[in-house]
């Protein structure tokens, strides 16, 4: 779900990863993860997307 929201918020934005993780301040490689789902991020990470997509932590891990 993570993955998935992520992505399509960066995407919704046309954002490339790069330009993604440059604004948030994290490294293109931790994104690409997240993306792929194949990290589990760490809380001051999901703060920072979250705070990025202007929602909450708890929003973005939502499952629906």
């Amino acid at each position: 779900v993570l993955a998935k929201r992520v992505k399509a918020y960066r995407k919704g934005l046309s954002k490339n990863q790069f330009d993604m993780a440059c604004e948030m301040g994290i490294s293109i490689e931790e994104i690409s993860l997240i993306e792929r789902g194949k990290t589990d991020p760490k809380l001051s990470t999901l703060q920072k997307i979250a705070a990025h997509m202007g929602i909450t932590v708890s929003s973005l891990l939502e499952i629906k």
